[in-house]
């Protein structure tokens, strides 16, 4: 595990607008397509894309679009006459998204979530799928959602709640403290569940129907541990498990792999909330 410190290094500044580095936008891109190929991610997106009704000639804004997946998605759906514009404040992901979409009414623009490059009342649709856990202010974020929602868009609004994480196969007590070391790294890591609280204050209605879907890591992320090297990493450095406990939780892991039972999962939760009026 000679290689731990950079690629720890690399996940804490992952999904951040400064991560220009090679190992970040790789480690960005592998976990944004990772999560684009998994079938609950799909069925998450279908029932939030029923549930807010996208339709011809809407005005779409992706907010952190990444790679431009759901934006160009978006962007089949709101044809002819509608218009999706990809918010990612990353270069180096946008610059793939432009490079990846063949749709002329999808674009990729600079910006971040809490100040869009939109004027007031001009959007119909929102999409921001797992983008408020790395958002340090997710109120900010969801009022200017509210503001750039015309009366009666809506905002889809998918993110994990990474008290949720589970995996297989390690002891409870190693398992709690390598989440709570991983939780720290991340902005915003109970996004979810404060979802509710902040439309709300921003003047938007939340429907009554909550989606969610477990993000499963893929047998072979088990099998080579790297996400779990980083995870475990992170409880290493802060001192709250040893080196050998980290290596076992691991080699647990691993074991359980290649008999085929282990599993790794976060629970991602689907929001649509809506600004008052016709």
């Amino acid at each position: 595990m000679h290689d731990q410190p950079a690629r720890r290094a690399a996940f804490a500044g992952a999904f951040q607008p400064s991560a220009r580095a090679d190992d970040d936008v790789q480690l960005m891109v592998l976990l944004l397509d990772l999560q684009d190929s998994a079938p609950p991610i799909r069925r998450l997106r279908d029932w939030a894309l029923a549930a807010a009704e996208v339709r011809a000639g809407e005005v779409v804004v992706d907010v952190g679009s990444g790679t431009g997946t759901m934006a160009r998605e978006l962007g089949s759906l709101v044809s002819p006459g509608g218009r999706v514009v990809g918010i990612e404040p990353n270069p180096r992901l946008r610059a793939l998204a432009e490079e990846r979409a063949e749709r002329a009414d999808v674009e990729f623009v600079d910006g971040l979530a809490g100040r869009l490059p939109m004027i007031d009342a001009s959007v119909d649709l929102i999409w921001c799928e797992r983008v408020l856990q790395h958002v340090a202010d997710p109120q900010a974020a969801i009022d200017d959602f509210a503001r750039v929602l015309r009366p009666g868009g809506r905002a889809v609004l998918l993110d994990s709640d990474h008290a949720t994480r589970i995996t297989s196969d390690i002891d409870f007590v190693v398992e709690a403290e390598i989440n709570n070391a991983f939780i720290r790294q991340v902005p915003n890591p109970r996004a979810a569940r404060l979802i509710p609280r902040q439309a709300l204050e921003a003047g938007l209605t939340v429907d009554p129907d909550v989606g969610s879907a477990g993000l499963v890591m893929p047998r072979q992320a088990l099998l080579d541990g790297q996400w779990l090297r980083l995870a475990a990493g992170h409880a290493v450095s802060d001192g709250t498990i040893s080196q050998d406990e980290a290596d076992q939780a691991i080699d647990a892991v691993a074991v359980a792999a290649r008999a085929g039972y282990a599993f790794s999962a976060v629970t991602v939760f689907g929001f649509v909330v809506r600004k008052p009026g016709s």
